[in-house]
C-alpha cells in the first residue's frame, strides 16, 4: 500500500484532460500539486470516440504538436441518415483541417498529458481511490484515501461523469435515470492504405462520420466512425432510459450497425482489438451542477461540461479549458489567501471567457430539442425515402420533387409538425 504525502497546495482528483490541464498549469508556476488517479495509469479507464479539438491545448502547450500522440487530422466530415436498406450521406472536406480536430487514443493522449504535468513538477499517484473529502464547517480542506488524509488549500474534482466528490461537496443532487447516455466503442484494426481508400483520404488526414436512425433502432442517439492511423473507432451513444424502455441490447445494436451494407463496406475484414463502454453526462447548461464551493472546484466531465449539438460532440476541449480556468482561479484565491465560495466564484468568469459556459449557454435549448424522437425515427426514414424515390426509374411517370416530398410525408409527418420541428431546430442549433 502506497503511503501518500500529507500536504499540498492543490490536490487534483483524476488524471484526465481536465485534471492534467489544471495540474500542468499550476505546477509550471511552482505550486505543489498532487494528482490522484484511480486507474492503473492515466487514460486506462477513459472511453471516448477519439476526437479532440486542439485550441485549448494549444493555449496551454503551444508546441504540443512536437510530441502529442495524434492518429490523424480530421479533414472530412460526414453525416449519414440510415434505414435498414438505404442511407443518405452529406460530406464536407477541408484542405485546412486545423480547427476540425484530430483523432487520438485516450489511453495514449491522457498518459502523454499527465506526463507533461509531471515534467512541470506535479506528483502523480495511480490506483488510488479517493473515498471522501475532508470537510469542516462547510470548508473542503483535503481528501481521504483509506487511512490517509491529505490536506490542501484547494481540491480540484476531475473525477469523471459520476463524480462522487461533487456530491460529497453538496454541488449536485442524485442523478436521475435521464441524466446519462450509454456509449460503447470498438477499435477495429485495418491497414492504413485500406482506410485511405475507403474513406477517400490520404497522408495524415482522416474522416469523421456520424450516423442517425437505424444504428440505434430509431431511438434517441447516434453512431460514429473516426479514422485512426491503422484502425477505426466505431461506436454508439444511446439514451440510457430508451435502452430500458425499448428493451434494447447495446451489443445487438452495434452488431446490426456493423452489418449494415454501407458500414460493412467500410469495416470489412477488420479485426476488433478493443471494446469499451462508458456513461456520458448530458445535462446541458440548465442542468449543470454548482461548479465551486469553499475549497473545491469541479472540472470536465465531473462538471457536465459536454456539448452535443448533433453535428459536433465536444468534451476534451472543454475539459482542458476548465482545467486551465481552475488553475487561474487558484492563483487569484492564493494571492488573496482566500479560498471561500465567494472568491472561487471567479471560476465561472474564466469559463465564460474561454467560451465553455458561453457555448453551453448558447446551445442550452439543444438538449431538449435533441430529445425529439422524430429526429431519430421519422426524419431519417423520410430523407432516405425521398432520395429512394428521387433516383428510382421504373418506367412509371416520373414525379416532380415536390410530389415525391408530399407523398413521402403523407401519413408520416404532418406539415405543421415538420414546420414546428424546423423552427425549434433553428432556435436550438
Amino acid at each position: 500500500m502506497v503511503k501518500l504525502p500529507t500536504d499540498y497546495d492543490v490536490i487534483v482528483v483524476g488524471a484526465g484532460p481536465a485534471g492534467s490541464a489544471a495540474a500542468y498549469s499550476l505546477a509550471k508556476t511552482g505550486h505543489q500539486v498532487l494528482i490522484l488517479e484511480r486507474g492503473k495509469e492515466p487514460g486506462s479507464k477513459n472511453v471516448y470516440g477519439g476526437r479532440i479539438y486542439p485550441y485549448s491545448l494549444s493555449e496551454l502547450i503551444p508546441e504540443f504538436l512536437d510530441d502529442v500522440p495524434i492518429q490523424r487530422h480530421v479533414s472530412k466530415e460526414s453525416i449519414m441518415f440510415m434505414t435498414e436498406k438505404s442511407s443518405f450521406q452529406t460530406s464536407f472536406s477541408s484542405n485546412n483541417p486545423n480547427n476540425h480536430g484530430f483523432t487520438a487514443f485516450r489511453s495514449e493522449f491522457d498518459k502523454w498529458f499527465a506526463n507533461k504535468a509531471i515534467e512541470a513538477g506535479a506528483e502523480l499517484f495511480t490506483e488510488i481511490k479517493v473515498d471522501d473529502l475532508i470537510i469542516a464547517d462547510n470548508v473542503v480542506s483535503g481528501i481521504k484515501s483509506g487511512d490517509d488524509e491529505i490536506t490542501s488549500k484547494l481540491v480540484i474534482a476531475a473525477d469523471g461523469a459520476t463524480s462522487i466528490l461533487a456530491k460529497q461537496a453538496g454541488l449536485r443532487n442524485d442523478f436521475s435515470p435521464d441524466s446519462f447516455s450509454v456509449g460503447v466503442k470498438e477499435v477495429i484494426e485495418l491497414p492504413e492504405h485500406i482506410i485511405n481508400d475507403r474513406f477517400g483520404v490520404r497522408d495524415n488526414n482522416g474522416a469523421a462520420l456520424v450516423c442517425v436512425g437505424y444504428p440505434t433502432k430509431y431511438v434517441r442517439g447516434g453512431a460514429f466512425i473516426y479514422t485512426n492511423k491503422s484502425s477505426l473507432s466505431l461506436g454508439l451513444v444511446v439514451e440510457g432510459i430508451d435502452l430500458v424502455s425499448h428493451q434494447i441490447q447495446v451489443t445487438s445494436l452495434i452488431n446490426d450497425f456493423k452489418n449494415h451494407p454501407d458500414i460493412l463496406n467500410l469495416i470489412d475484414n477488420g479485426n476488433v482489438i478493443e471494446y469499451s463502454a462508458h456513461l456520458i453526462p448530458k445535462a446541458g447548461y440548465s442542468m449543470l451542477p454548482k461548479l465551486y464551493n469553499n475549497g473545491i472546484l469541479v472540472c470536465g466531465d465531473a462538471a457536465g461540461l459536454l456539448l452535443n449539438n448533433g453535428y459536433t460532440f465536444r468534451g476534451v476541449d472543454l475539459a482542458i479549458s476548465s482545467g486551465i480556468s481552475a488553475a487561474e482561479t487558484f492563483n487569484i484565491a492564493n494571492k488573496n489567501n482566500n479560498f471561500s465560495n465567494s472568491t472561487l466564484s471567479v471560476y465561472e468568469n474564466f469559463l465564460f471567457k474561454r467560451n465553455v459556459l458561453s457555448d453551453l449557454k448558447k446551445f442550452q435549448k439543444t438538449p431538449k430539442y435533441m430529445k425529439n424522437p422524430r429526429l431519430y425515427s421519422e426524419y431519417p426514414k423520410l430523407i432516405c425515402n425521398i432520395f429512394e424515390n428521387l433516383y428510382n426509374v421504373d418506367g412509371d411517370q416520373q414525379k416532380l420533387i415536390r410530389e415525391i416530398v408530399r407523398q413521402s410525408t403523407k401519413g408520416n409527418i404532418s406539415s405543421l409538425q415538420l414546420i414546428l420541428d424546423l423552427i425549434r431546430g433553428a432556435n436550438a442549433l
